[in-house]
């Protein structure tokens, strides 16, 4: 039996440092991978902000061209009626 024991110690010893190594491996890599997905959710939030900021702009830009149109559909008007005035006297 004792001719087992010595082998048996020095395989579980050798087991028991691959499975710490192994840990260690997989902390690390969840580490990296925590990191990453912080970078990535950065990224996703940062785009969000400006898609948000662009989209703000546009809405406000198409409000100024309604009211422009509008205000020029007004003067057109205008100038429809002074110009029959004009053409009937």
């Amino acid at each position: 039996m004792e001719n087992f024991q010595t082998p048996f110690n020095s395989n579980t010893t050798t087991a028991n440092e691959a499975l710490k190594s192994l840990g260690s491996l997989f902390k690390s890599e969840k580490k990296k991978l925590q990191e990453i997905r912080t970078g990535v959710k950065t990224d996703h939030e940062t785009f969000q902000t400006s898609i948000s900021s662009q989209i703000s702009k546009l809405q406000d830009e198409l409000t100024k061209e309604s009211n422009l149109k509008d205000s020029l559909s007004l003067k057109s008007e205008e100038v429809k009626e002074l110009s029959v005035k004009l053409n009937t006297s």
